[in-house]
């Protein structure tokens, strides 16, 4: 895998050296070790990679949606745009539950004041999905109450197919060895991205904090708060975990400097949604998760 080779700097593989320093042999052997160790773990998920220009996807911006959509708010003031995606594009890049045809929308509070822990933060951030010709889209103008700073820089997003580890926090206990292995390990998962931000479409997310976000959508998505203690001690609990799995990521938009994005303190955006609604078409029930250092 010459990504594999690239960034652990040993070379091309008609032998010609990296500039990178080569590491030692049991450094390498770790590496290729961890590769194989969890080949069975590899997941495919979509990469958004900075491309061209032409394409419908894309970041930040101003979105291009049918006549007469109404631009999402939140608290009498509108949402920022985040992005805008075309599901065939998609499609090609990764078949899955999510449907072959079709646009969607992304927007949140611009102001950034719900994290999605609360159940009333619902309504925060809005995912529209659409069908249509978008040569017939029209380019949306700022519509009143948007700051400035609400305002992101675009840039045009292409669909490219990863497969990726997990997090080491969700790796089973009895096989790891963090301070041995750990900065090895996660090297070789952020090496599918290619030094790019982890802007990405199904898969496995890239936790900033917890990795439960799964569990966190369905009980705050059935009006647990989980804020607090308190909330962890709901006796719903139980009977609702047994359909946390499934919630799967929908979209992942890290923090990033071209676009103008910075989650918290260099967070992570996460859109979760339950695969049954995905495959019905039904957007309108996503769930949001802010993760920060």
């Amino acid at each position: 895998m010459k990504w594999f080779r690239r960034l652990f700097g040993l070379g091309s593989d008609s032998g010609e050296r990296s500039s990178e320093p080569i590491v030692n042999e049991d450094s390498q052997a770790m590496l290729e070790s961890l590769q194989l160790r969890y080949a069975g773990y590899y997941l495919p998920a979509i990469h958004l990679r900075q491309g061209e220009s032409n394409g419908f996807s894309r970041l930040g911006g101003l979105p291009s949606m049918p006549y007469g959509m109404e631009w999402p708010s939140w608290q009498n003031k509108p949402q920022a745009f985040l992005a805008q995606l075309d599901l065939g594009a998609m499609g090609e890049a990764l078949p899955s539950f999510l449907p072959d045809t079709g646009y969607l929308y992304f927007f949140y509070d611009q102001d950034q004041g719900e994290w999605g822990f609360d159940p009333n933060d619902f309504g925060a951030w809005r995912v529209l999905y659409v069908q249509g010709d978008p040569s017939g889209f029209l380019p949306y103008s700022v519509p009143e109450g948007l700051a400035e700073e609400s305002i992101y820089r675009p840039k045009a997003v292409v669909p490219q197919r990863i497969e990726l580890l997990p997090d080491s926090l969700s790796l089973p206990k009895a096989e790891w060895d963090w301070d041995r292995e750990g900065d090895a390990y996660d090297a070789l998962r952020l090496a599918a991205f290619e030094g790019q931000p982890l802007h990405q479409v199904l898969g496995y997310p890239s936790p900033v904090q917890d990795d439960d976000m799964e569990v966190e959508c369905q009980l705050a998505s059935n009006g647990i708060y989980m804020g607090s203690p308190e909330g962890h001690n709901d006796p719903r609990i139980p009977e609702l975990k047994k359909e946390a799995s499934d919630w799967k990521l929908l979209l992942q938009l890290d923090s990033d400097e071209e676009t103008g994005w910075m989650w918290g303190d260099s967070g992570v955006l996460y859109f979760w949604i339950r695969e049954s609604d995905a495959r019905k078409g039904d957007f309108s029930k996503v769930w949001l998760v802010l993760q920060c250092c």
